[in-house]
């Protein structure tokens, strides 16, 4: 069986030998006879019965006998006689039928509040634009409703006329006519032009950047946050300060020496700031240090160690947030913004 039969619609009646008001079992039998395997097929309790291997979805009445009352299509394949649909501009397909604006009807079939949410009606601008961009534009009298992404049709419901919708947000207007011929609304479901390439790029440098700048800060947290766990653990000793620097006792001291005896046995001295002390400490006053075992030269005061995984990290911190700064920047100059017209 080819499937290229289900893609020829007659408005109001069927799709290929999809007829509108067939029976459940009966449409189940139109597949089988088609090689189509219908006994792996389950009916949703909506009503609703997909068919994976032509990509159609079929609602069904809720009342017993179930019968078929409604067709949803996005496949390319789909004709009105020679003319296919989907990918089209709407005032493409809604000229064709020359039918009067009070059989058309902005409906939104799948959601009922996808437009009325933010649209009253199409009698403006704005309004029209939204409803071109993601509204479902009816023709009533054929039960034929087109639904919209971008300004093109995405998607098509068939029913008979007598199931279109009777109530939604207004009508097909010369504004959205216009809107429509002039292709002001941005077509990113299909176009292949430079900006739509550009924007996708940026998006996903933006987010690579975006990305980096987590991964540096969550790595130099844990870092300091190991630096700090060993610091707490850390070999705590006396010292004795031996040296000042400058020597005056009037003057602040800079740097102060001190001696202590390591876990080994052996004499060091080492300089420390005097802000590793809590209180600046005279010539020949003890005071308690702290070393790393594996670098007796890591020497920090009793001050400085409580804190050293935090101020370590701050310099990194920066750094990282200026390089990510500089990339935002960069991108941002290879892909400057592209403002889209409102009016």
């Amino acid at each position: 069986m080819t499937k290229d039969e289900f893609w020829s619609v007659e408005l109001g009646n069927r799709m290929g030998p999809l007829v509108l008001g067939t029976e459940y079992e009966a449409l189940l039998q139109v597949l089988r006879d088609r090689n189509i395997d219908a006994d792996r097929l389950r009916l949703e309790r909506s009503g609703k019965l997909t068919l994976p291997e032509i990509g159609i979805a079929l609602y069904f009445s809720q009342t017993r006998p179930q019968t078929l009352r409604r067709i949803d299509v996005d496949d390319e394949r789909l004709r009105f006689g020679s003319l296919s649909v989907i990918g089209k501009r709407a005032h493409e397909i809604v000229g064709i039928f020359k039918v009067p604006r009070k059989e058309t009807l902005w409906h939104s079939i799948e959601d009922e509040d996808e437009i009325r949410g933010g649209v009253a009606n199409g009698n403006t601008a704005e309004q029209s634009r939204q409803l071109l961009a993601s509204g479902t534009i009816w023709i009533t009298s054929l039960g034929l409703g087109l639904k919209l992404g971008d300004g093109l049709v995405s998607k098509i419901h068939l029913c008979e006329p007598s199931q279109s919708p009777r109530s939604g947000n207004g009508r097909w207007t010369k504004e959205q006519q216009m809107l429509s011929e002039v292709r002001e609304l941005p077509v990113t479901s299909t176009s292949t032009s430079t900006p739509h390439k550009d924007f996708s790029f940026k998006s996903i440098l933006v987010a690579m950047v975006h990305l980096a700048l987590i991964a540096s800060i969550g790595t130099l947290i844990w870092w300091a946050v190991q630096l700090q766990r060993r610091w707490d653990a850390a070999t705590e000793v006396p010292a004795v300060v031996v040296a000042l620097e400058p020597s005056s006792p009037k003057v602040l001291p800079l740097e102060i020496t001190v001696s202590f005896t390591d876990s080994s046995g052996a004499q060091r001295r080492h300089t420390l700031g005097y802000t590793q002390f809590d209180t600046t400490p005279n010539l020949g006053d003890e005071c308690t240090i702290r070393y790393l075992p594996d670098s007796p030269g890591m020497v920090l005061g009793a001050s400085q160690y409580r804190s050293v995984g935090f101020d370590r990290a701050i310099p990194y911190g920066i750094g990282i947030l200026a390089i990510y700064s500089f990339l935002q920047l960069i991108v941002l100059a290879a892909f400057p913004y592209r403002k889209t017209r409102s009016n």
